[in-house]
């Protein structure tokens, strides 16, 4: 399960070289840019996921539902019988069949990995990109855009990202290791919040009295 959760929570990461292309397509750059706005502009925002976890070395697969809650750099990531919360400093991991949470201060760069709109800035910057176009999904029109990092030691090969045409709301995303593995991960439900109140992302320890508390903060 710790396994999954962090494919889960790393969701967003890719890489291949584009040798003879650009390394950052202009139309790609333009609809993230236009995505993360849609984001930041909105007091809060909860997402039902599906998780699709492949192994194409053995044929196995793993699937997974959760929920997300977000504003701005706070979440709360609800997935199986984990809940992390972040409340913009102090990150809580509650493993409820373990009776056990685990406190830290996480660096902001961890923090990429988990919270979308951190993680869309990043590409901007750490990742090369390229527009491929729209592709219909079920009733949508998607614009579809692949992701490169920099780093030539990531241990994902490439990332497809697909947002509504129309919204430019993140909808899938199909992530693909190096090791064989690949990963789905696909928005099945987004509804925008007038406001989430700041208590959602921080650990209510009164509702669970007897766990048990590892502070490495």
């Amino acid at each position: 399960m710790k396994r999954s959760l962090l494919i889960v929570i790393s969701f967003l990461i890719p890489f291949i070289s584009f040798a003879q292309e650009t390394a950052v397509d202009p139309k790609a750059k333009a609809l993230l840019d236009k995505a993360i706005v849609a984001f930041e502009t909105k007091k809060g925002l909860s997402a039902d996921f599906a998780i699709k976890v492949e192994n194409s070395r053995n044929d196995k697969s793993e699937n997974f539902q959760g929920n997300v809650l977000l504003k701005g750099e706070k979440f709360k990531l609800s997935l199986a019988d984990v809940d992390t919360y972040f409340d913009g400093k102090t990150q809580y991991v509650l493993m409820k069949k373990e009776n056990e949470v685990t406190i830290s201060n996480p660096a902001k760069e961890d923090m990429k990995e988990i919270n979308p709109i951190l993680l869309m800035k990043s590409c901007k910057t750490d990742y090369k990109m390229r527009y491929l176009g729209e592709e219909k999904v079920g009733n949508k029109m998607m614009e579809k855009i692949e992701l490169y990092p920099n780093d030539l030691n990531s241990k994902y090969s490439i990332i497809t990202l697909l947002m509504t045409k129309d919204e430019l709301q993140l909808n899938t995303i199909i992530l693909k290791g190096k090791n064989g593995i690949i990963t789905h991960f696909q928005l099945t439900k987004v509804e925008y919040k007038k406001d989430l109140a700041d208590g959602i992302f921080v650990f209510d320890a009164t509702k669970y009295p007897n766990v048990e508390v590892v502070d490495l903060r």
